[in-house]
């Protein structure tokens, strides 16, 4: 491998380490919260899952301006993806705090977010399958979320437990994979330093 490019596999590993963490944590403390919440009332899941979703969009954006800075620079054009299922996220979170008064609409917005986000992030692995490291953890969270949303329209008006069980049974996936992917990036990009001490 050329020495440029380990430079620039370096670059991304690290610019990647710190966001994937933190959105691993993010996803890892819903999911213990809607483990550990045995009955929650709807309006805890509307906050929870609503505050969830933000958070994940901040977690996104964190995501996008460390590439960009690192990676991309600031005309980053496989940044822009990233930053499009970020406002999604924030919006769908703002949406389920300030509108999901109601199961069918909380499941109904959480349930659209989760589903659409899901296929753009898929569809962002696959986009950039053999150019980014994050390639297929991108597909790995992006058909879970799917799933995720998918099942909450089936099983979510059941009751508030159900939606909660459901998004945090996905947030407790995501969030182990992500958080073995951001632990990789981190070994990885050691190993190749330590490889190339010169560069």
């Amino acid at each position: 491998m050329p020495a440029q490019e380990i430079r620039q596999t370096v670059r991304e590993l690290r610019a990647l380490f710190g966001p994937v963490l933190v959105r691993s944590l993010i996803c890892l403390v819903y999911g213990l919260i809607t483990v550990f919440w045995q009955e929650p009332s709807l309006m805890l899941v509307r906050w929870v899952l609503g505050l969830y979703l933000i958070a994940q969009g901040i977690g996104l954006i964190y995501m996008q301006r460390s590439l960009n800075e690192h990676v991309y620079g600031s005309r980053g054009s496989s940044s822009s993806v990233i930053q499009s299922f970020a406002i999604l996220y924030l919006l769908g979170g703002v949406l389920t705090v300030a509108f999901a008064a109601s199961l069918p609409i909380l499941v109904l917005i959480a349930g659209l977010i989760l589903t659409v986000c899901g296929i753009t992030e898929l569809l962002q692995g696959m986009r950039t399958t053999s150019t980014s490291a994050m390639s297929k953890d991108w597909k790995i969270a992006g058909l879970v979320t799917f799933l995720t949303g998918a099942a909450l329209f089936l099983v979510g008006e059941i009751g508030p437990k159900a939606s909660f069980g459901v998004t945090g049974g996905g947030a407790i996936i995501v969030g182990i994979f992500l958080l073995l992917a951001a632990l990789t990036f981190r070994h990885d990009a050691v190993a190749l330093e330590q490889q190339n001490p010169g560069d």
